[in-house]
């Protein structure tokens, strides 16, 4: 699932590890809506599994640095996955979420993601020429008509030297894997991507 938006940064450095905070930005969401049914249990069929899924700019976000560097940068990317149940019953089960972020050109720099807050980490963030995956995990239940939403909090590749008055942009792919506990399991796979940006 993936789309953009636009926010400011603000950086704070403590002992050597900086925050970003994003500060107001323009609210948006993109909805994929998609439908599964559950493959029948052995006693009984479980409800269908219905949900849409929206990348969307929440509040106060963050972004942070690994290694430190004292520098205050901008940036815009989006803040909150946001999970609704559309259903008509509960559901009950694991939500798997991976999220890449893939350079545009040539950069000196990437870009991950550290946590993904309720979820834990599955797979922790890994760069490869400066591109990053990582996978979450939260199980968990989402009544019918009810919303979870997921804060992201971002990090960047520790280089050195560090890049200097550049802006490197990034495509952002996120796919959301709903696995019901009584079976079956619902893909969400949005169409549009988000370009999140730094700013050195």
């Amino acid at each position: 699932m993936s789309e953009v938006s636009n926010a400011g940064v603000d950086v704070e450095e403590e002992g050597g590890f900086s925050r970003r905070r994003v500060v107001a930005g323009v609210a948006w969401s993109l909805p994929v809506i998609a439908t599964a049914i559950a493959a029948p249990a052995a006693a009984a069929s479980p409800p269908p599994i219905s949900a849409t899924a929206a990348l969307v700019n929440g509040a106060a976000p963050q972004y942070s640095k690994i290694g430190g560097g004292g520098t205050k940068y901008g940036g815009t990317a989006p803040a909150t996955i946001s999970l609704k149940n559309t259903g008509t019953s509960s559901f009950t089960g694991t939500v798997s979420v991976t999220i890449k972020l893939t350079p545009v050109g040539t950069v000196l720099v990437g870009i991950g993601v550290e946590s993904l807050s309720p979820a834990t980490t599955s797979a922790a963030v890994s760069f490869t020429q400066h591109a990053s995956t990582t996978s979450f995990s939260y199980t968990g239940t989402i009544a019918a008509g009810q919303t979870q939403n997921f804060t992201i909090l971002y990090n960047y590749e520790t280089v050195n030297p560090k890049p200097s008055a550049v802006t490197y942009s990034f495509v952002m792919t996120t796919s959301v894997v709903l696995t019901a506990n009584a079976g079956g399991s619902l893909s969400l796979t949005p169409t549009a991507s988000p370009n999140p940006t730094i700013q050195f």
